[in-house]
């Protein structure tokens, strides 16, 4: 009898986990064939209908998680990021910061749960195996208790490393580095810790778990 009752658990559990994969293939397609709300217009010049980056310098926000983007979202209305105001000169918004500046809360809720429930892309990079080595032993020591299976788990407030860009990537390192990207604390301690070398050897392992 306990050896049938396990079958049919297991069995209950496989049906079960097929529902949910299927649910979460629906739920973005139907997104994706919706297209962006109407607060994304002004998104979408960088980061497509799609969300998937084919700049290095810009992110995927596809799949990063709704909760994640929203974040993101409220961080930059404080502004407590970088505006990117270089990245805005042929922009009618003078920086990141401007645009969702005047963004209202739903609009914002709209964008996130539209991007964050997108399938996520990695960019296509070459890495140097020897650095994502390093990168490797860093992420273990250091990040790993937060940026789960290799930075490729969009948990919470920890979004997406694993596939992004890796000057993207080791730009944001720098802001943080400085402070002038907020931050946890506890994540500001791992932050200071790194060099130059240290923030590219992270960027390479990342680009390589995106593979």
């Amino acid at each position: 009898m306990n050896t049938i009752m396990k079958t049919i658990g297991n069995t209950i559990g496989n049906h079960s986990a097929k529902i949910v994969v299927s649910t979460v293939l629906v739920t973005a397609m139907n997104f994706a064939l919706a297209g962006p709300p109407d607060a994304a217009k002004t998104c979408v010049d960088c980061h497509h209908d799609s969300g998937i980056t084919d700049s290095d310098h810009i992110p995927t926000i596809a799949g990063a998680g709704s909760f994640f983007l929203e974040n993101q979202l409220a961080i930059f209305s404080e502004p407590a990021r970088p505006c990117e105001a270089e990245a805005f000169a042929d922009h009618e918004a003078d920086d990141h910061c401007a645009i969702v500046g005047a963004l209202s809360e739903d609009d914002k809720m709209a964008i996130a749960e539209y991007f964050g429930e997108l399938p996520f892309e990695s960019f296509e990079q070459d890495f140097d195996a020897g650095l994502a080595d390093k990168g490797q032993s860093i992420h273990n020591a250091s990040c790993d208790r937060c940026h789960t299976d290799s930075g490729a788990e969009a948990f919470d407030e920890s979004g997406i490393l694993a596939g992004q860009p890796m000057p993207y990537l080791i730009e944001q390192f720098e802001f943080y580095k400085t402070g002038d990207r907020w931050q946890p604390e506890s994540m500001a301690e791992e932050m200071q810790k790194l060099d130059e070398e240290q923030m590219k050897a992270l960027a390479h392992f990342y680009a390589r778990a995106g593979q």
